[in-house]
Parts: structure tokens; sequence; C-alpha cells
């Protein structure tokens, strides 16, 4: 799914279906899984405000970014990654 555009109706009807799944259920999503399926309620809150903030037809979804964002500033905190 990474780099997909959804429109906004998509992107809202994903955050309800996520909402309206029990704790198992997201558990047993392959997308989910057992580490993330607390969070991902957090995650639909707060993309629901940034579509409420920044209305647009249409986003892209990405899942890299924030990953690779965290690995970096951890890797900068230990001194193993340079910005050169």
């Amino acid at each position: 799914m990474d780099g997909a555009w959804l429109s906004n109706q998509a992107a809202g009807e994903v955050t309800q279906n996520l909402l309206q799944m029990s704790y198992d259920e997201r558990v047993a999503n392959g997308c989910i899984g057992r580490e993330r399926a607390d969070l991902v309620l957090a995650g639909c809150a707060i993309l629901e405000e940034i579509r409420l903030a920044f209305p647009s037809p249409r986003i892209r979804v990405a899942d890299r970014g924030l990953r690779e964002g965290i690995l970096i500033q951890l890797m900068q905190a230990d001194g193993v990654w340079s910005n050169r």
C-alpha cells in the first residue's frame, strides 16, 4: 500500500473500519498485528484531525518515512550516523 493514493472518502472509510474492529480483529489483521493493535486507534484519531485541519481530495499512503526518521534519530544519538 506504500505510495498508494486514497480519496478523502476512502481514507474515512478505512478509519471507520479500523475503529469498528475489535482488538482481536485488529490483531488478526496481517497489516496490524498484536504489536500495533492498540496504537492503530491513536493513529486513526491523528489522521482524522489532520484531515479536518488540512482538507484535501486525496492523501498518499507512506509507511517508510516515519520508521526511517526514527531510525536516523536513534543512530544520530548513538553517534553512528552523520548528515555529511
